[in-house]
């Protein structure tokens, strides 16, 4: 009996090993966000080569009377560097600015680092630390979460606990991988 699950658990782990996707940087999504007000929200994320990929972000706010547009441009830095108990998990450097207008305007950076780990050819994780220097300084621990549909075709969902008077933030939506 006990042969049988080590058997069980070695095979399970060599599939989990051998089942993972490629992380794919290539998209343009869109979906719901609640940050301090809701409304819709577009993101796309290109990679320009083996280290470096450029996003960017857009969402109108809306709580009651009061609207803002959020605009978030940025780069990640593709560090290389491999987790000892993952080596499969990507790690970035983050960074980009900010911009709020509408009836509030503000504009600020940001800085952090990330990680994205794919756990199976369907699921993908992902987490970042950043601080935020626009509106009150804050930091944010962000984790989420992609469900590929299809190779092309993934849900997205994720929350961002921030620090401070910061609202936290939830996101849904679906992208599209090219």
């Amino acid at each position: 009996m006990k042969k049988s699950l080590v058997l069980a658990a070695v095979i399970a782990a060599a599939f989990a090993s051998g089942a993972q996707a490629n992380i794919n940087w290539d998209y343009v999504g869109a979906g719901y966000t609640d940050a301090g007000g809701d409304g819709p929200y577009v993101e796309g994320s290109y990679r320009l080569d083996r280290s470096w990929v450029i996003d960017g972000t857009f969402s109108r706010l809306s709580s009651g009377p009061f609207d803002v547009n959020f605009v978030q441009a940025g780069v990640n830095y593709l560090t290389g560097f491999k987790l000892d108990f993952s080596p499969i998990t990507q790690t970035y450097i983050l960074a980009g600015i900010e911009h709020a207008s509408g009836d509030a305007d503000d504009t600020g950076g940001y800085g952090g680092v990330g990680l994205r780990h794919p756990l199976t050819p369907q699921v993908e994780l992902y987490s970042e630390a950043t601080y935020h220097s626009i509106g009150d300084d804050h930091g944010s621990l962000a984790g989420g979460i992609a469900f590929y549909l299809s190779p092309d075709w993934a849900i997205r969902s994720n929350i961002a606990l921030n620090s401070g008077d910061t609202k936290n933030e939830f996101r849904f939506g679906v992208s599209y991988q090219f």
